[in-house]
């Protein structure tokens, strides 16, 4: 199948913009990259979209089409580059984790390196967990401190790869590195990633938690260890009382922020 990138790039711009046609640069999440303002769930749906009405695309192709829609540097594309990645196991196959790494330079704010996260890096990482985690670390020495929280947020989709436990070393080196970060939400960061790993080796995670808790972000440290006692990350209230809470205010929620729709 013949497709020319730059064209549907294009295509995919100009439906974009019919979902939302008054541009701007101050999206509810705070961002200096431009924006269109289109609702998440309508960039899933053009991702997939897209995918129905091209059954014949290769996964370099699709590949391909994700890498120019991010480098738009438009918040609206780059989302629906994420999804298509995620919707075509074949591009994502295709997609060179280098692409990834350069495509942090356009990173500025917790949504699109949230998304980028946990649809690109993480199972592109998952495929190839001996050869990919280099990737990882590169990024969380990397002094842009997106590109730290990236690599942090693609751990938690290693959590769900083949034989997830065996790699619990190397995500907990990294959080031991990164513990001291207080950039880009950085702690909240490391609370998800915790907190994904009680899944595969609870007991690891725990025994983790009681050997590191002075070194590890409060936060991280208070809402796993809920998580282990609860099965949320809340804390328990107490019986006969008002709510407790440990450290100040509820947390928000570490996952991606709300942005017209949440992710």
């Amino acid at each position: 199948m013949t497709l020319e990138c730059d064209a549907e790039a294009a295509a995919v711009t100009e439906a974009l913009r019919t979902l939302a046609p008054e541009p701007t640069v101050v999206p509810i999440i705070r961002t200096s990259r431009p924006f269109y303002g289109a609702r998440v769930g309508d960039l899933r749906a053009t991702a997939a979209g897209w995918l129905r009405a091209h059954p014949g695309a290769t996964g370099e192709q699709v590949a391909g089409l994700a890498d120019r829609l991010w480098g738009t540097g438009v918040r609206e594309e780059q989302l629906v580059a994420c999804f298509l990645l995620a919707r075509d196991r074949a591009a994502l196959a295709a997609t060179d984790p280098e692409w990834v790494r350069a495509w942090t330079a356009l990173l500025d704010n917790w949504e699109t390196t949230d998304q980028l996260g946990m649809n690109v890096l993480g199972p592109l990482v998952a495929l190839d967990p001996a050869g990919r985690l280099g990737l990882l670390r590169a990024l969380a020495a990397d002094p842009h401190p997106w590109a730290r929280r990236l690599a942090l947020v693609a751990c938690t989709r290693l959590a769900r790869a083949d034989d997830a436990a065996r790699w619990w070393p190397a995500v907990a080196g990294l959080l031991l590195g990164l513990a001291g970060d207080r950039e880009a939400a950085m702690p909240k960061a490391s609370s998800w990633v915790l907190r994904s790993w009680l899944g595969p080796c609870p007991e690891e995670v725990a025994a983790f938690l009681d050997e590191h808790a002075g070194r590890l972000p409060a936060v991280a440290v208070r809402e796993t260890r809920a998580k282990l006692t609860t099965g949320t990350k809340r804390p328990a209230r107490s019986t006969g009382g008002p709510p407790r809470f440990s450290g100040g205010p509820p947390q928000r929620s570490p996952g991606p922020p709300r942005a017209r729709g949440r992710p």
